[in-house]
């Protein structure tokens, strides 16, 4: 699934996302070209505890990395230690709020696109991912808008 980065969220409309919140796609990849560069450690570190604690509207199965790999076939599914707690990449968002008040959503593969890829998420992203300010899921059984 592949999205440009700023452009409209549609890829589950109306699940988790209050009428009127203006939602934007973040780090949605595929094998189109993308921004590259480095990031800071920190930013690395809190997207990493964010995907671990913070994953959202979770899905079945996984989404696989779609981008080439030197060391061969990708991985699948994409697994990561995130202080010294295994998570799987791939079936879930990350949703953050912006200091503009938009919501940016990521699919949490975007650890993976960022550590093993060079993705260099937009700055808003860095900053709303640095800052931890993550949108909770509504607890079960709570209307999902």
């Amino acid at each position: 699934m592949r999205y440009e980065d700023g452009s409209p969220y549609t890829y589950t409309p109306g699940i988790g996302v209050p009428q009127g919140v203006q939602a934007v796609n973040v780090g949605w990849l595929e094998r189109q070209e993308f921004p590259r560069g480095e990031v800071p450690t920190e930013f690395v570190h809190a997207l990493a505890v964010l995907c671990r604690d913070n994953s959202t509207n979770r899905m079945r199965g996984w989404q696989s990395c779609t981008l080439p790999h030197p060391q061969g076939k990708p991985p699948y599914p994409v697994v990561v230690n995130v202080d010294g707690t295994e998570i799987t990449l791939g079936s879930a968002e990350i949703r953050l709020l912006a200091r503009d008040g938009r919501w940016l959503i990521a699919p949490n593969l975007v650890l993976h696109y960022v550590t093993a890829h060079a993705y260099l998420p937009p700055r808003e992203f860095i900053e709303a991912v640095t800052a931890r300010r993550a949108i909770p899921e509504p607890p079960s059984g709570m209307p999902r808008f």
